[in-house]
């Protein structure tokens, strides 16, 4: 079947392949190459599966299919074959243990279009995209938790193309509502080991101690003292960096302003639950020693570089400090306007800061650099990390000490609540906000939630622009998931794909530049306004 003939396949097909186009697939490719993740054997899904995985195939033993668990990121965890020679062919198309299998890598497919989709697929011999997977007949569905209805992972059944059964699909399926069953039944059980480690863990220790399962969170009364209910959305993001370690350690400023170091690790057997030790850091009562010109000014250079929207300027203003002089390059006039302002400013030992560095001159790059090679103050360097920095460009960044790099806000994790009280801290700054901190305005626990799981394509300035909007000019009072704008009130089903991200956020900015008016933003962008109702209904944008 060629490109030609996508008008003969199935929607749910054809809609496939048009994802696996837009990701750059060709039907000729091979599955692409994907990084072979370690496969975690004590898994919840695992260790509800196992049992329903060897029946399945005991009762396959006789056929000519295998048998693939996925997990909830459409990682393959574990694969049962029956048959050697598909065993080889799987092999051959890369669907082996820990291989990701989404539609990116390789296209319209039982396993990734039922982890795309949400919902069970048959993809039989030419309704694949990819030729190379044209030898299989799969059945594909989803795996749903039924207490918290969270997509776990998907089941997949694959053979020979000829081999094709209809009555593959009910056997699936069953074998879907066992797994789902002892999901169930298995969490019951969770909750009960947590809360004897909770109590073994509290004993042990005086200090304040929490614990986070999937829908489980227990406090000692010491952590009830310390921390509120506003830094649970904080240390549960802290325990979601878990995946990938046992335990790790971090320091955090809860919101009452307390810094504080928080140790977490798994719950032992299992990575059902999270284990929290939250300790008041000791202030050093030795201040670091700071190299000082003559003149006792602090000589600092420092360079920020980040994505646009990630707040470089404003990171810039707190390390120079109100007196600075700022040159921006994004609206500077010529040389001989800034370079005598600059000069003076260094005479004078004021703090300095080049903004959008990344749009000046190579001549200007070359000026910064001698003027600020004797600078006594402090000198902050801010440029676009999405622009090939020319020779000179680099030549001034590394003269500075210190180098940050500013993370994208879907990827600040367990600093993203912190990150949102301070910025409503500066929205409500120019109203009369009364000193007593209780009465200011709070973001809600659920609306944090709600907003550490959405994509933020513009970073800081999204950010900023839907707080302002959620806050309607109060200066009290709590911030609910119905005061954010409709494009950002709805919590994503499941993890979206990088594709995914850059298609809604797409859809999003021509939403924005239309004024909601969805046959404008669907000319916009090339689509009719049926496919683009489609798109909104699919990412959940009202």
């Amino acid at each position: 079947m060629s490109l030609d003939s996508e008008a003969d396949l199935r929607p749910e097909i054809a809609l496939g392949w048009r994802r696996s186009l837009m990701s750059g697939l060709d039907p000729g490719m091979e599955v692409k190459e994907s990084t072979i993740f370690e496969v975690d054997r004590h898994s919840r899904l695992i260790r509800a599966a196992d049992p329903v995985l060897t029946r399945m195939a005991d009762e396959l033993n006789d056929t000519r299919f295998s048998v693939l668990l996925a997990d909830h990121g459409a990682r393959i965890v574990d694969r049962r074959r029956s048959n050697r020679v598909l065993d080889r062919h799987l092999d051959r198309v890369k669907a082996v243990p820990g291989a990701q299998y989404v539609e990116e890598v390789s296209g319209t497919n039982s396993l990734a279009t039922a982890f795309e989709l949400r919902k069970p697929i048959a993809v039989t011999g030419d309704e694949h995209f990819l030729e190379a997977l044209r030898v299989f007949c799969c059945y594909g569905a989803p795996i749903i938790h039924p207490i918290t209805r969270r997509l776990e992972g998907v089941l997949d059944v694959t053979g020979p193309r000829e081999d094709l059964s209809n009555l593959l699909g009910p056997f699936l399926m069953r074998a879907v509502r066992d797994i789902e069953q002892r999901l169930q039944e298995g969490s019951r059980l969770t909750e009960q080991r947590l809360f004897a480690e909770f109590q073994q863990e509290s004993a042990r220790r005086k200090s304040a101690i929490l614990l986070f399962g999937e829908n489980l969170a227990l406090s000692n009364a010491a952590a009830m003292d310390l921390i509120t209910t506003d830094d649970h959305p904080t240390l549960r993001a802290l325990a979601e960096d878990l995946d990938n370690h046992d335990r790790l350690t971090r320091t955090l400023s809860l919101t009452s302003g307390r810094s504080v170091d928080v140790h977490a690790r798994l719950v032992e057997g299992g990575r059902d639950g999270v284990i929290i030790e939250v300790v008041p850091t000791r202030e050093s009562g030795a201040r670091p020693t700071v190299r000082r010109s003559p003149s006792g000014i602090e000589r600092r250079v420092v360079s920020i570089v980040g994505a646009p929207g990630a707040g470089k300027s404003t990171r810039a203003a707190q390390i120079a400090g109100d007196e600075a002089l700022i040159v921006d390059f994004a609206t500077a006039a010529s040389q001989s306007i800034w370079r005598p302002q600059v000069a003076d400013a260094i005479r004078a030992e004021k703090p300095l800061v080049f903004d959008n560095l990344h749009l000046c001159e190579t001549r200007d790059a070359a000026t910064i650099r001698m003027l600020t090679a004797d600078a006594k103050g402090v000198v902050v360097l801010v440029t676009s990390a999405d622009t090939e920095l020319g020779g000179e460009l680099r030549a001034l960044l590394s003269t500075a000490a210190e180098h940050e790099t500013l993370p994208l806000v879907r990827d600040v994790g367990a600093r993203l609540p912190q990150i949102v009280h301070d910025i409503l801290e500066r929205v409500t700054a120019s109203n009369d906000v009364p000193s007593d901190a209780a009465d200011r305005l709070r973001m809600t626990p659920s609306a944090l939630d709600v907003l550490i799981e959405q994509e933020w394509p513009e970073n800081l300035t999204e950010l900023t622009r839907v707080l302002r909007i959620a806050a309607r000019g109060r200066t009290r009072g709590d911030v609910t998931v119905e005061d954010l704008p409709s494009t950002h009130r709805v919590r994503p089903s499941r993890t979206l794909t990088p594709l995914e991200r850059a298609e809604r956020a797409t859809i999003l900015s021509a939403l924005r530049d239309s004024d909601g008016n969805k046959a404008a933003a669907a000319t916009a962008l090339g689509i009719g306004r049926n496919t683009l109702y489609q798109r909104l209904r699919y990412y959940q944008i009202s």
